[in-house]
């Protein structure tokens, strides 16, 4: 896990989920500690974007 990261980028409660979107696609890049949530994956999805897997890379879907 990256800590640093994490400290400097808090979600904070009641996020839009344009907010949430965007800062799971750029937690998969930096740190990726945890696959993104169903709902936010869900919403990629929708939008026509990859989910990217723990490891920062397009997922199958």
């Amino acid at each position: 896990m990256n800590a640093e990261w994490h400290d400097a980028h808090v979600l904070g409660q009641g996020a839009s989920m344009d907010r949430r979107v965007e800062w799971h696609l750029e937690h998969a890049q930096e740190c990726g500690c945890r696959a993104v949530p169903r709902t936010v994956a869900e919403e990629l999805g929708r939008r026509g974007i990859p989910v990217p897997d723990r490891a920062g890379t397009s997922g199958a879907g």
